[in-house]
């Protein structure tokens, strides 16, 4: 009988056992990244009693929680893609948005006007008021190649800026594992239950894939380690390598603007890491400004110290609109008279190199000082000569860029083509990551997910192997006393 007793105490041990799993599953249903765990039982040991065997019971042999690991390693990898392709559709269309001027003009239709202008002045060489229109639309072409490379430079800061907040956050969710780390090898070292913690570990993890791609693995001797694909080893059971934000000089910069943020191990400060990452929105906005947004201020750049020395190269052949004193031939007798130069003035400064010509771009001194420095005519005195108006005019339709391959306005085009079919291929792909994510997402759902019908449907399954565990040992309390009864 003190077997039955016992039988039945380790019915309600398990059912008990099984009915507060139950309950912490439904207490969990709308916890974010809980896997619903399930009670492991298995028979007693049984006991070899007068040549029969004899059952003494069942026992926990432990409470686990139901996880696929194939399934995790697959949404982490579509949360990295996500956040990739959406981080960087987020700012390829900022980016985008620099050349949607529309109502204020934009940089190709303030370049139009600004060789139509000449183009007028060509027919009204003489014409003050024309001249001055000439110098206005010079200024709105400066300021919107200063407003399309301060814009872009603005951005390339933004995300060092960003980069460097999201160092902040890698930093902890690496701490977070580490310390994770920690508690569940204390906790298994005493036998205890480790799903809650195993949870909270895979949700940090997620957490960080969504800032770099991520591999996880257990070592040889049983460490749980996270690494970062294609940069290396960010924890190690209960130890992190944590990572740096710096600066760097315009020699080292890998987007070619001094003082530009890097990454770094903090343990290796000279050896930046930065393009090293792969996915994740890390990997994204690095990309974003070392090549869309390099490469963006680099054509830009390019398009200006082309136009500049196009309409200088015409200009200084011209002669100034006032009287020049001349020889007996026609020819000035100095190149400089009371005003200045009557000659050989370039229309926009000279830049110095390619880099940082839109940024720079202005118009010469001489230009901005006097009106009647705006050359029209090749020869001096010549009251109605427009060659060099006309041919200034005339630049707006040469193909002398590119190896003599477009014009500017097509060369601007292109550029400005690209940061669309760029934008518009991201959010595409984002689309499509978004669908793969939530179909990962689901298929995780149905397998760790808590099911509330499911779960009541146990509930009401182990409260009654509980009574009936209860039955057994009231029973056996009854048999024991009838026994005792009898000796009276």
């Amino acid at each position: 009988m003190s077997d039955l007793l016992n039988i039945g105490r380790t019915g309600l041990a398990a059912s008990k056992k099984a009915l507060e799993t139950t309950g912490h599953n439904i207490a969990n249903a709308n916890t974010d990244g809980y896997s619903r765990q399930k009670v492991q039982q298995t028979t007693n040991v049984p006991i070899t009693k007068s040549g029969l065997i004899h059952g003494t019971g069942v026992r926990v042999t432990g409470v686990n929680r139901v996880h696929d690991q194939f399934v995790e390693k697959r949404l982490r990898d579509s949360t990295s893609e996500n956040e990739y392709f959406q981080s960087r559709a987020d700012n390829l269309r900022q980016v985008e948005e620099i050349f949607n001027e529309i109502d204020n003009g934009g940089l190709n239709q303030v370049l139009n006007r600004f060789f139509n202008s000449f183009r007028d002045l060509a027919n009204q060489p003489e014409n003050e008021t024309i001249r001055s229109v000439v110098r206005d639309n010079a200024k709105l072409v400066i300021k919107d190649f200063n407003r399309i490379r301060t814009t872009l430079d603005q951005l390339s800061r933004n995300i060092d800026n960003s980069m460097e907040r999201t160092v902040g956050d890698i930093n902890q969710k690496i701490k977070e594992i580490a310390t994770l780390n920690r508690k569940i090898a204390e906790l298994e070292a005493m036998h205890g239950e480790t799903g809650d913690l195993r949870d909270q570990r895979d949700l940090a993890i997620k957490a960080l894939s969504k800032i770099v791609k991520i591999h996880t693995y257990e070592d040889e001797k049983g460490n749980f380690n996270v690494a970062a694909k294609g940069v290396g080893t960010l924890v190690t059971a209960a130890n992190v390598v944590p990572l740096r934000f710096g600066t760097q000089g315009i020699d080292q910069s890998s987007n070619g603007m001094d003082g530009s943020g890097e990454i770094f191990y903090e343990g290796r400060p000279s050896t930046p890491i930065t393009s090293g990452f792969m996915k994740g929105s890390l990997s994204a906005t690095t990309e974003v400004r070392n090549k869309d947004i390099k490469n963006l201020r680099e054509n830009i750049d390019q398009i200006a110290y082309d136009f500049i020395n196009s309409v200088n190269a015409i200009h200084k052949r011209g002669y100034v609109n006032r009287e020049i004193q001349t020889d007996e031939s026609g020819n000035p007798v100095s190149s400089f008279d009371a005003q200045g130069p009557v000659t050989g003035i370039n229309f926009f400064k000279i830049p110095t190199s390619i880099k940082n010509a839109a940024l720079n771009i202005d118009m010469s001194d001489d230009v901005k000082s006097d009106l009647s420095n705006i050359a029209t005519a090749l020869s001096p005195n010549s009251s109605g000569d427009n060659r060099v108006a006309l041919a200034i005019s005339k630049i707006q339709h040469e193909r002398f860029m590119e190896g003599g391959q477009s014009t500017i306005e097509e060369n601007f085009l292109k550029t400005v083509g690209k940061v669309g079919l760029e934008s518009g291929k991201a959010q595409l792909d984002a689309e499509q990551s978004e669908g793969i994510l939530a179909q990962v997402t689901n298929v995780k759902e149905r397998i760790s997910g808590v099911s509330i019908d499911e779960e009541a449907a146990n509930m009401v399954k182990f409260q009654h192997v509980y009574e009936a565990a209860a039955k057994v040992m009231q029973t056996a309390d009854e048999m024991f006393k009838t026994v005792i009864n009898i000796k009276r």
